[in-house]
C-alpha cells in the first residue's frame, strides 16, 4: 500500500510568507491530520472527510485551527471527530466550548488521551505514541502498516529523545523538527541539526525531513541538511509547505511540490 504525506505546514509561531504553522494530513484509507496550528485549514482540500486529529501538544502553532475545522466540519454536516492528544486535551477543548457556546453540542466529538507507547487503529495502519520533552505534556507518533512495520515517525517539537529515535529505527520517513540551525545558542524543548544528527547517528531511516522551522533557519538550510547528513548518512530534506511525499509499497520514496 502507498501513503500519501502532505507537509500542510512546516512553520512557527513567528509569521513567515512561506510557511504557515504546524499541520501534517497523511492518506490512511481516509485523511488524518497531524496537529492544525494556524493557516491549515484553508489548505485543507476536504475539510468534511477528516474524521481523526492527532495533536502532538497544546502550543498554539499546533491547535490554532482546532475549533475552525471544528466549525467548518458542523457547517459542512460532517458532525463526527476524534481528537487524539496528550494529557490535557480533554479540558483544553473544554474550555474552548466555554469560549463559543454556541458550538457546544453541534458535533459528535471523542477526545482520547493518549500517553507512550498506546496505539491507535485507523485504516489497517497503527498509530504509536512516543513520549517527547517539550516543556508540557507532548508526544510524537509513528504509523505502522498491517505488518507491524513503522512506516513514519513525526516528532512534533522536542528535544532530541531516544524514543523518536527507536521507533524511527527502520522507518521509510521520520519527519523531525529542526527549529533553529546550530548558531542559535542554548536551543531548549526544541533540535537544531548537530542534535538531530547525534540523535540519529546509529539508526537506520531512509529519509528525515526537517519541520517547524524558525525565521532563524532561512539562509542555513543547505548547511541544517548537510550537518544531519554527515551524521545519518540518510537522505535530508527541508520540508516546504505543501509538499506530497509518497511512500511506495516497497519504501520507495518519491516527492511532489
Amino acid at each position: 500500500m502507498t501513503i500519501n504525506i502532505t507537509l500542510i505546514g512546516t512553520g512557527v509561531a513567528i509569521p513567515q510568507p512561506h510557511r504557515v504553522q504546524s499541520g501534517i494530513l497523511v492518506e490512511l484509507g481516509s485523511p488524518v491530520l497531524f496537529d492544525c496550528g494556524s493557516g491549515v485549514l484553508p489548505r485543507l482540500s476536504d475539510c468534511a472527510a477528516i474524521e481523526h486529529v492527532f495533536l502532538t501538544h497544546l502550543h498554539l502553532d499546533h491547535v490554532a485551527d482546532v475549533m475552525s475545522l471544528i466549525k467548518a466540519k458542523w457547517l459542512c454536516e460532517s458532525h463526527d471527530l476524534k481528537i487524539y492528544g496528550p494529557s490535557g486535551t480533554k479540558e483544553w477543548l473544554l474550555r474552548l466550548f466555554d469560549a463559543y457556546p454556541y458550538m457546544e453540542n453541534r458535533m459528535r466529538i471523542d477526545v482520547v488521551e493518549m500517553f507512550e507507547e498506546d496505539c491507535v487503529s485507523i485504516g489497517g495502519y497503527e498509530i504509536i505514541c512516543a513520549k517527547t520533552v517539550h516543556g508540557m505534556p507532548s508526544l510524537g507518533y509513528g504509523i505502522a502498516d498491517e505488518e507491524g512495520i513503522v512506516r513514519i515517525v513525526y516528532s512534533g517539537d522536542t528535544e532530541p529523545v531516544k524514543s523518536i529515535a527507536r521507533l524511527s529505527d527502520g522507518a521509510d520517513i521520520l519527519i523531525h523538527e529542526c527549529s533553529f540551525p546550530d548558531s542559535v545558542a542554548d536551543v531548549t524543548n526544541h533540535t537544531t541539526p548537530t542534535m538531530l544528527g547525534k540523535m540519529m547517528r546509529s539508526i537506520s531511516v531512509g529519509r528525515i525531513i526537517l519541520t517547524h522551522l524558525y525565521p532563524h533557519t532561512r539562509g542555513f538550510e543547505d548547511e541544517m541538511v548537510n550537518v544531519v547528513r554527515e551524521y545519518c548518512g540518510c537522505d535530508v530534506t527541508i520540508g516546504e509547505d505543501m509538499e506530497t511525499v509518497v511512500i511506495g509499497a516497497t519504501g520507495d520514496v518519491k516527492t511532489f511540490s
